[in-house]
Formats: structure tokens, sequence, C-alpha cells
């Protein structure tokens, strides 16, 4: 790749799978318009899992929030593969360290007789192509476009709902943490695509257009195994920036700023203060919805909170559920000299490791 900054990463090699990594997901979210006025909001992410390079799992969750209405609609398949591999090593390992978890026993249990758990279904089959770049879960499909592979085409499809979705880029690759590797994962993302597709529900097609977020990680990593989790928020400022802002429950936190031209700003000195809680009825998790966000290297304060409070998504395995969704930004920014300005934008919001 052209880009000397990427030393760590090379793509398009890297756009694709690494059997050498246990956990490794393609996630994207956007915010967009329909042509019969709908606003909605879609997330997905293509997880690829596994302890060996051969024999890896394919899990899917996805989502389409429509937000006048606030209400959501939750989609989590995976395959044969990640069952084996739940009932082999990743619940007997959680159950190792957590022996009293009766939640994660009747799963193990359910699992163990064949069941599929409500919330979820079973992935018909899952494979990933190369020359293209093409993910294929089921009936899900993300094939990437282009000599880097950035850009790329979304298929949701469900019974009564089908999402297709063009991303592309409209700023370079950014290397999360400046070098691509922040902590045990590989991280980049491009933070600011153009999206048009159509969405079709119940029969009727809308034509929509707006904005969205792309991220790739993968590496070696056992957080969703142990039940610990993080906290992660992806902004896009109205004044054409993005934030990406994470603090793991182990580790240090860290906060990028991918400026206009691309750029990355970098600090590990920020702090998060939670302000409100939203308590779900479906796990008792309380999920804190809005927070106080300060980054003083940067000069920045935010506040973010949650558009509407019931956006929890299902998750096989030991963490069970996340908060995964919407979120509105409002703050400001002090210059070097002294003169502040408003920010504000909206973005997503994941909160995970509250449920279990």
């Amino acid at each position: 790749m052209s880009d000397e900054r990427l030393d760590r990463i090379s793509l398009p090699k890297d756009a694709g799978p690494h059997g050498d990594s246990n956990i490794e997901w393609w996630y994207f979210f956007s915010f967009l318009n329909g042509d019969r006025g709908g606003r909605y909001a879609v997330m997905a992410s293509f997880f690829r899992v596994g302890e060996f390079e051969i024999g890896k799992g394919h899990y899917i969750i996805h989502t389409l929030i429509d937000l006048d209405r606030k209400k959501r609609f939750n989609f989590s398949s995976f395959d044969s593969k990640v069952k084996l591999a739940m009932l082999a090593i990743y619940l007997p390992f959680y159950l190792l360290l957590h022996p009293t978890d009766k939640r994660i026993w009747r799963l193990y249990k359910k699992l163990l007789k064949g069941e599929i758990p409500a919330q979820h279904t079973m992935l018909e089959a899952a494979r990933i192509n190369q020359h293209p770049l093409e993910l294929i879960y089921g009936s899900h499909k993300l094939r990437f476009k282009g000599e880097e592979a950035v850009g790329f085409d979304a298929l949701l499809k469900e019974k009564n709902s089908e999402i297709e979705l063009e991303f592309t880029p409209i700023k370079p690759v950014a290397l999360i943490g400046g070098d691509g590797k922040p902590d045990d994962l590989y991280y980049y993302s491009t933070t600011r695509n153009s999206v048009n597709g159509i969405i079709k529900t119940d029969g009727k097609t809308e034509n929509v257009s707006g904005t969205g977020w792309f991220d790739h990680q993968w590496g070696r990593d056992y957080s969703l195994v142990k039940g610990s989790g993080w906290d992660w928020f992806g902004i896009l400022l109205s004044d054409g920036r993005e934030l990406l802002l994470n603090q793991m429950s182990s580790g240090k936190p860290m906060a990028n700023v991918i400026e206009e031209d691309g750029s990355i700003r970098f600090t590990r000195n920020l702090t998060f203060q939670k302000v409100k809680y939203w308590k779900s009825l479906k796990t008792n998790a309380r999920y804190p919805v809005e927070w106080e966000i300060r980054i003083p290297d940067f000069g920045i304060e935010l506040n973010v909170e949650a558009e509407f409070p019931n956006q929890e998504m299902p998750i096989i395995g030991p963490i069970q559920a996340i908060w995964e969704g919407t979120c509105k930004v409002t703050g400001r920014e002090k210059h070097s000299d002294g003169k502040s300005r408003p920010l504000s934008g909206r973005g997503f919001m994941e909160l995970v490791g509250y449920a279990n």
C-alpha cells in the first residue's frame, strides 16, 4: 500500500482473514435517509473465531434501527463450527473461571442437546472467498472492491427484510493507535464513507443514502471468553472529523482523532464518567447510556447519550448480550489560544461485559 504509515498492516493482503488469529471481525455502521422520508441506522459485524488455522467458525450479528419510531430489529446467527467451539473450548474455559454462573451452565446444556437459544439462528453455510475478497455468511455478504479492498458492498438478508448497501471511503485508511496495533488486536478503519443502497421491509422498498463507518480487527484475545468487556465509541463529528474512543475493562483507554485529511492524533490520557443507566428487562444488565468523556491533551469535553435506551443485542456465548446502538454527541473543544468551539455529532456506542 502506498501510505508509508501502514507498516504493520498491508492492504489488500490484510483485508482478508488471518489464520493465526483466534478472533477477527469486520464491522460497519451507517446512518441513512430514505427517499420516502425514513431515517435509519444499520450495524453489522461478521466474526471469524477459532483457535486453529483450520475449522474456523463464523458468526454474524446485525441490526436495523428505525430512528423515527425508536425501534430496532436484531439478528444473530452462527454456524456449526461456532457451536462446536463453544462446547469444546470456550464455555468450559469460562465455567472453569466462573463455576457458579447458572446462566452459562443452562446455555451449555442447551447446546449439548442440540437446541438453539432463543433470539439466535443457525447459519446454513459460511465461507470466505479471495480475489475478490468476499465474506458469505448464509444469506449475508460483504464483497470488497478496489485495489486495496477497502470499499465494499454489503447484503443483509432475512426472511422479512433485505438491506443492500455500497460503502465508498471518503478518507484514507486509519491505523488505530497510530500504528494499527493499539493493544492485542490489529486494527484499521475507514471512519467516513458515503453509503448508498436500498432497504426492503415487509415488501416495501426505500432507496437510502448517508454516511458510514468500517472497522477490521484481528489477533489473539480472550476477553469475550473470560466475560470481560469494553466501552467503545465511534463518533462522526459534524465538522468532518471522527473520534474513536475505547476503554477496556483491563487495559489502558485510548482516544483517536481522525482529522479531515485522514491524519490521526492519538492519546491514552482520557477519562470516562458514567452519568445515567438503563436496566434491561431481558438480562437485568445495567448499561451506562450517558457518559461524560474528557480528553485533556486535545482540549475536548464530550457528552455522549443514547438516542434511546433500549438498544440491547443478544450475543451467543459467555457475554450473553451487549448494548450496541446509536448515540448523540455534544461538547466543546478548547484551542491553544484559549478559545473554544462547540462540538456535535452522532455515532455508535458499544458496551460489552455488563450482562454476564
